[in-house]
């Protein structure tokens, strides 16, 4: 602990550029360990230093200082601990350091260097729900700018990707106010972000766009505005899910428009965690009875009947067939089978059969896995 003290004389903007190297570069090996980071964590003037030398001159300097508060924020303390001490420097006359803007900053910045590890930064901070309102604070006024920096892959002059806009995004509609702003027709971000859920060049930003598609998915009070005329966030659910295969003529007409006749080369979402976040969506929009028979009409049963072919034919992931098979057996049930309107607000499930429920499922997926 002394000699981190000791460290920080040799990180002040104005010592020699050597010392700080060496100063930086052993704070931030000290960061790659959860020891290390600890220790650093524990002193205020410590992460004060650090802050002051993400804006050094020097190019290196710079990055190294980005590169450990990436580090610092990788889980929810050191996230946590990061930002209230540069939210306690906010209003500070000697010391003002606005993290989230600092980061936006950099973001929208076309030649800015560092875009794509500041992004990473606020992706950690924004991780945090509790810090999602106060980040929201100042992030609110910039969404559009950051929402510009997104899909405009050419928007960078200095070859940074911006994926990680997207789990920012998406952390951001972990909290109602961010969900609220992601619907909106202000920022018309939903309609923006839309494409990336099938992006293939990054699955970082697919994972972050399916994420945000799920959190909306999962509050009901937006599902009349997910299944809308346009079809266009059910087909951004559905895309990912699709084949090659082809379907007769009166399961083709259910289909959106989109979906119809895809090429013999459409593949399906490769990663397993995000083909179970879209069916996971698809089982929450079958909450109510309106939502069920627009599911039905836009034809969702017959690609999840062939989904369900694929991944089991395949043997490719236990947990994603049984995510397949709660949507498919509620949408191949007559609505008077049912016999419920809304599923989240006229089921009460006892304890002790909610607990049997998930004990069937475990053994069901064990049945996969032997």
């Amino acid at each position: 602990m002394e000699e981190l003290r000791e460290l920080v004389e040799f990180m002040q903007p104005n010592q020699r550029l050597d010392l700080k190297a060496v100063a930086l570069s052993h704070v931030l090996g000290l960061t790659g360990t959860a020891e290390g980071k600890e220790c650093i964590l524990a002193l205020d003037f410590m992460i004060y230093a650090i802050f002051g030398l993400t804006k050094d001159s020097n190019a290196t300097i710079a990055k190294d200082a980005v590169l450990s508060l990436i580090n610092l924020t990788a889980e929810e303390t050191g996230a946590t601990k990061v930002y209230e001490i540069a939210q306690q420097m906010v209003p500070h006359p000697i010391r003002e350091f606005n993290i989230v803007k600092e980061a936006v900053d950099q973001i929208i910045d076309e030649q800015a260097v560092l875009a794509d590890a500041w992004s990473m930064v606020l992706s950690n901070l924004s991780r945090c729900e509790s810090l999602v309102p106060s980040i929201l604070d100042t992030l609110e006024p910039m969404l559009g700018d950051l929402a510009k920096a997104f899909v405009n892959l050419d928007y960078k002059k200095k070859k940074s990707k911006l994926h990680y806009l997207a789990p920012i995004f998406c952390n951001l509609t972990q909290v109602q106010r961010g969900r609220e702003l992601c619907c909106h027709s202000k920022y018309q971000l939903m309609e923006k972000l839309l494409p990336f859920a099938s992006f293939e060049e990054s699955v970082v930003r697919r994972g972050g766009t399916i994420g945000i598609i799920k959190n909306i998915c999962f509050d009901a009070v937006y599902h009349d505005i997910i299944l809308n005329e346009q079809d266009n966030i059910l087909v951004a659910i559905l895309q990912p899910l699709c084949g090659p295969e082809e379907f007769n003529d009166d399961d083709n007409e259910k289909l959106p428009i989109e979906l119809q006749y895809l090429p013999e080369s459409k593949t399906r979402e490769e990663d397993p965690d995000l083909r179970k976040m879209l069916l996971e969506c698809l089982l929450q929009l079958c909450a109510t009875r309106r939502c069920r028979e627009v599911l039905r009409a836009k034809g969702v049963y017959e690609i999840l009947r062939e989904y369900h072919k694929w991944e089991a034919k395949e043997g490719r992931d236990s947990d994603c067939l049984l995510a397949c098979e709660n949507v498919v057996d509620i949408l191949i049930k007559k609505e008077e089978e049912i016999g419920l309107d809304n599923y989240k607000t006229e089921v009460d499930v006892p304890a002790e059969q909610a607990e049997k429920f998930v004990q069937e499922d475990a053994a069901y997926v064990k049945s996969l896995l032997d």
